[in-house]
């Protein structure tokens, strides 16, 4: 029989993932899998609040409520446009104690020490370096991926090929509808690195970048009943990215769709090999 989710266990988690007391927390998560596998409906919220509480209100915990419906010309509401990224991102969006960053494509739910300092960064580009992410890269941040090979999720790829400057990505900008959370409707700017088409239908983070954030003690891993846990320091990988990219040594690099089996084969298993399809 299935053993039921224990927030004991997920606390045993966090603890050997080394996150603790006044970090600076990025998470990303698949929640939905997890509470199918576990038959446990309340699971997200159990993991939300534990987090909430090995946090502290003295660190800074983070989850991704990207949307792409601006991108489309929708209208971007910053109280009420759901997130794409999740049910964590969308019950920390209804949690008081939560504030929600300014960019309506790449925002973000910010609870605790810097949430204000965060919510009110203006940064034209998604992926700068004056962004949420870039807040993180300068401040020792951490992300935690919950049953999610980070490889699928690591978003601080694009902002490594952004300050890069890939040949396959180029400046796009979007105008749209936007409310912001004082109810004030303008019509706004924003400017994403996106792909081109004909260069790259993904970005590939290869499997032996595992090693390279081994080496550099910037990656922890942990399975538990069949769902991989890890932590990145965000810092390192960003770094690591950069060189890589700058110095064309392949770990990370671009791909289109009619060669994705390639890839497949080349890592062997297609759990590991892992596509960021942003």
């Amino acid at each position: 029989m299935q053993e039921i989710f224990s927030e004991n266990k997920f606390k045993k988690i966090l603890d050997y993932l080394g996150i603790k007391k006044k970090d600076k927390l990025l998470v990303n998560s698949n929640t939905l899998n997890l509470m199918i596998k576990h038959k446990d409906k309340a699971l997200p919220n159990k993991i939300l609040d534990i987090l909430i509480e090995r946090i502290t209100p003295e660190g800074t915990l983070l989850f991704p409520t990207y949307s792409w419906d601006f991108c489309n010309g929708s209208r971007y509401d910053s109280l009420k446009t759901r997130s794409t990224a999740g049910t964590l991102s969308n019950l920390s969006l209804k949690n008081k104690n939560f504030v929600r960053s300014k960019n309506p494509i790449y925002s973000f739910s910010v609870f605790g020490k810097d949430k204000n300092k965060i919510a009110n960064l203006s940064h034209y580009s998604c992926f700068g370096l004056d962004s949420p992410f870039g807040y993180l890269i300068k401040n020792k941040g951490k992300n935690l991926f919950i049953d999610l090979d980070y490889k699928d999720a690591l978003t601080f790829v694009h902002v490594a090929e952004e300050s890069a400057g890939v040949n396959y990505r180029y400046h796009k900008i979007f105008t749209g509808k936007y409310t912001n959370k004082n109810r004030i409707k303008k019509i706004e700017n924003f400017e994403m690195y996106v792909r081109k088409k004909d260069k790259a239908s993904a970005t590939f983070i290869d499997k032996k970048f595992d090693n390279k954030l081994l080496k550099k003690k910037a990656l922890k891993k942990i399975k538990n009943d069949n769902s991989i846990f890890s932590v990145v320091d965000v810092q390192t990988a960003y770094n690591l990215m950069h060189e890589d990219i700058k110095h064309n040594k392949g770990l990370i690099r671009p791909i289109l769709w009619e060669n994705r089996d390639i890839y497949i084969n080349i890592c062997n298993k297609k759990v590991d090999c892992s596509l960021n399809e942003q």
